[in-house]
């Protein structure tokens, strides 16, 4: 049982990624094929990292990268392209994939986590006296 609330996690991931993959496969084949699709991935990204953490996003950013690659951009079912510059989107949606993991990370941090440093028991303890400053004058 303990195995399987380990894998559980990994296959709902690669599971979504796969799913927006088709979405996104049929979509690029009946439209005549549209550059910017990868950036659909963001989606399914976040909301990886949100429900489970940022390893497993980043290994989605992965999945999604390697089937974008191969399923999205021409030439079609290859990996790798004879044209450097096709990996523009690419590396743009892994830039802007780890941004967002690690901006969602920051936000889903406990507060005691921020708090243990002291910092916002500083700011308000500087806040305060100031404002007492403020009034005796």
């Amino acid at each position: 049982m303990r195995a399987l609330k380990g894998v559980l996690p990994i296959a709902v991931s690669v599971g979504l990624i796969l799913a927006v993959t088709v979405v996104l496969w049929r979509l690029s084949s009946t439209t005549a094929g549209s550059y910017n699709l990868v950036y659909i991935y963001l989606f399914p990204v976040a909301l990886i990292a949100g429900l489970y953490n940022s390893r497993l996003a980043l290994f989605g950013t992965a999945i999604a990268l390697i089937c974008a690659d191969y399923f999205l951009q021409k030439p079609l079912y290859v990996l790798g392209s004879d044209n450097p510059l096709e990996y523009g989107d690419l590396f743009v949606f892994a830039l802007l994939a780890v941004t967002a993991i690690k901006f969602i990370q920051v936000l889903l941090q406990p507060h005691n986590r921020r708090d243990s440093s002291g910092n916002f028991a500083k700011f308000t303890a500087i806040r305060r006296a100031s404002s007492r400053l403020r009034g005796k004058s």
